[in-house]
């Protein structure tokens, strides 16, 4: 038997987007205000849902006893 692995070790080459701009971290595009907004409104009311099942269960749990 010997020792060394008939596979070679590859490596990793850093992604870089073809339109991003130099002062942007490599992989990364820019989210225009509207994107940025709409993401913004789109996560606070995934937070609002999840408190109101929280509650819901809390409240379930109270009423049950």
């Amino acid at each position: 038997m010997h020792n060394e692995s008939p596979i070679t070790p590859a490596r990793a080459e850093p992604r870089v987007a073809a339109s991003a701009s130099p002062g942007l971290r490599p992989g990364t595009a820019p989210l225009y205000a509207e994107q940025r907004q709409r993401a913004k409104r789109t996560a606070l009311w995934v937070g609002a849902i999840a408190v109101l099942v929280y509650v819901g269960f809390i409240l379930s749990g109270v009423i049950g006893r």
